[in-house]
C-alpha cells in the first residue's frame, strides 16, 4: 500500500509546506475528499510541533493508505511533551487545536517513545461530514493566511480554491 514521508525543519514555515504536501499526496491516490480535514489537521500537528519542539530540530509526517477505508497520518517530533487540550475563551486565537483534530479525526492518539512522540490520526472515508461552529471555523481559516491556495469549503459547494 502507499506510503508517502516528509521530513521538515520544525519551524512555523514548515505548516504550509506540511499542508501542501498531504494535500498533493492524497489527489495523487485519488483520496481528495478526505483532503479539507487532512489539511486542517496537518496544520494544526505541524503548528504544535514547531512551536513546541525543543530546541529547534525536525518533524517527520508520514502519510499511509494501508486502511481501506481512509489514511493515517503521522508526525513525530523530537519533544517529549505529550499534546494537551486547553481550554480557550469564545475570541482567543488559539486553544482549538485538539479539539479540531477530535472534531475531524475517526481516532487519533498519542504514541511516545524513545526520541519523542507520533500524535496519530485516522481520517476515514466513510466518515459523517462533520459542521463546525461559524466561530471556530473563522479562526481556523484566519491561521491560514490570504492566499495559500488550499481549498475551502463556501457557497458554491464543498470544495472551492481560496483566490
Amino acid at each position: 500500500m502507499p506510503k508517502a514521508e516528509v521530513t521538515l525543519p520544525a519551524a512555523v514555515s514548515s505548516v504550509p509546506t506540511a499542508r501542501h504536501f498531504v494535500e498533493s499526496v492524497l489527489a495523487t491516490w485519488d483520496l481528495r475528499e478526505l483532503g479539507w480535514d487532512a489539511t486542517l489537521i496537518v496544520s494544526e500537528l505541524a503548528a504544535n510541533a514547531a512551536l513546541h519542539a525543543s530546541g529547534g530540530g525536525t518533524f517527520t509526517l508520514c502519510v499511509d493508505s494501508e486502511h481501506q477505508d481512509g489514511v493515517r497520518l503521522e508526525l513525530h517530533d523530537r519533544s517529549r511533551a505529550l499534546p494537551r487540550q486547553r481550554q480557550h475563551s469564545a475570541d482567543a486565537t488559539t486553544g482549538r487545536g485538539l479539539s479540531l483534530v477530535e472534531t475531524l479525526a475517526s481516532e487519533w492518539g498519542v504514541s511516545p517513545s524513545a526520541d519523542g512522540k507520533t500524535v496519530w490520526v485516522l481520517l476515514r472515508r466513510d466518515r459523517p461530514e462533520v459542521r463546525l461552529e461559524d466561530d471556530d471555523l473563522d479562526v481556523i481559516l484566519g491561521a491560514f493566511g490570504e492566499d495559500d491556495g488550499i481549498a475551502r469549503p463556501d457557497a458554491r459547494g464543498p470544495l472551492a480554491l481560496a483566490a
